[in-house]
């Protein structure tokens, strides 16, 4: 799976490039075979005759935004979080993976949006049409979802760092629980750890 984002990495910067562009792209269907996506990808590519040379741009693109929503979708089940042990305090990771998930989700009857909506809505984009982009393979749409993923990350993170001590561990959950709170209702105020990550992100 790394090596599949390292090629769909190389394919960003050069799928313009007709020479580079489809040698990458048979290595991405190859390697997605390889990695038996092809259980996942109902219409990928056959690995016995197909070369990208012979597509068009637009279905190099369908078929490498496909690929590239399934590796998002196996890294976001891939979660850090283990078992936890009762009394000892959550570390960082188990933390940022537990409120990354809380902060996914819309709030209506506290007239809260989730992270992702709001990262969205600041660039534009509604991001229930971000996500039928990224479902749909829509590369464009697949990089912005990761985008957002990983800016909601980034946030979480300074969010929880505020509160983590020198083992790694988040010395108060409320506190960190409350600057949740606070956190969705001040995301436009002022410049806080959280709020610059977005920004520092690229939203």
């Amino acid at each position: 799976l790394k090596e599949l984002k390292e090629l769909i990495s190389s394919y960003q910067g050069l799928r313009e490039n007709e020479g580079r562009g489809p040698a990458i792209v048979n290595s991405i269907v190859s390697t997605a075979w390889t990695c038996n996506l092809d259980k996942d990808i109902n219409d990928l590519p056959p690995l016995e005759n197909y070369d990208a040379k012979d597509d068009t741009p637009e279905r190099r693109d369908d078929i490498v935004g496909k690929v590239y929503s399934e590796i998002m979708q196996i890294e976001s089940r891939l979660l850090p979080c283990g078992l936890h042990t009762v009394g000892v305090p959550p570390t960082a990771e188990e933390a940022i993976a537990t409120l990354v998930n809380i902060a996914q989700l819309d709030r209506p009857e506290d007239d809260i949006e989730s992270l992702p909506r709001v990262i969205a809505s600041s660039v534009g984009r509604d991001i229930n049409e971000v996500y039928r982009g990224n479902n749909n393979g829509v590369l464009a749409d697949v990089e912005l979802a990761t985008s957002i993923v990983e800016a909601s990350r980034a946030a979480i993170r300074a969010l929880v760092m505020q509160s983590t001590d020198s083992e790694g561990r988040v010395k108060e959950v409320k506190s960190v629980l409350d600057e949740m709170g606070s956190f969705f209702g001040g995301m436009m105020g002022q410049k806080k750890p959280y709020t610059q990550a977005i920004i520092d992100a690229g939203f």
